[in-house]
């Protein structure tokens, strides 16, 4: 039987044209989460059910980075550059994009954002910073991937 290994150097992230695979936390460093669900479904008062779909296609992604990684500077720049009045508006707004180099997930947004700045923690030793971005229709699959040994 073939074993398989999955390898964290694998993917590419990157946002507004950064690549922000550099300084990772320690475990979940990545989560894709949907925004709402592919179909709700609504009960009549005689047991009938009717499902209804979402195109609602936005994804949240929550990117986690030791506190060391200079990545953080790059993605407050934007992250204030685009709260700030002065600028114009949707100066924090672009690409974002995920894929696997060893599988078959890629997703890609032409239009995302970070939600907000990340909670300061300070500690004997080093910590992490979570970065939150929101994504508007995303295109794309999750699927598996890992590479044959």
């Amino acid at each position: 039987m073939a074993s398989k290994t999955f390898d964290p150097k694998r993917f590419v992230v990157s946002f507004a044209g950064i690549i922000l695979n550099s300084g990772l936390a320690e475990g979940s460093w990545l989560t894709v989460a949907k925004t709402a669900p592919g179909f709700s479904s609504k009960v009549g008062v005689d047991g009938e059910v009717t499902r209804s779909r979402s195109h609602d296609k936005r994804k949240t992604v929550t990117l986690t980075l030791m506190q060391s990684s200079a990545v953080n500077d790059r993605l407050s720049a934007i992250y204030n550059a685009d709260r700030d009045p002065e600028q114009p508006n949707g100066r924090g707004v672009g690409a974002f994009y995920i894929q696997d180099l060893a599988g078959t997930t890629v997703l890609q947004a032409a239009k995302a954002w970070i939600s907000g700045d990340p909670d300061l923690v300070l500690d004997a030793t080093a910590t992490e910073r979570e970065w939150t971005f929101e994504l508007a229709e995303v295109d794309g699959a999750i699927h598996g991937g890992t590479t044959e040994d």
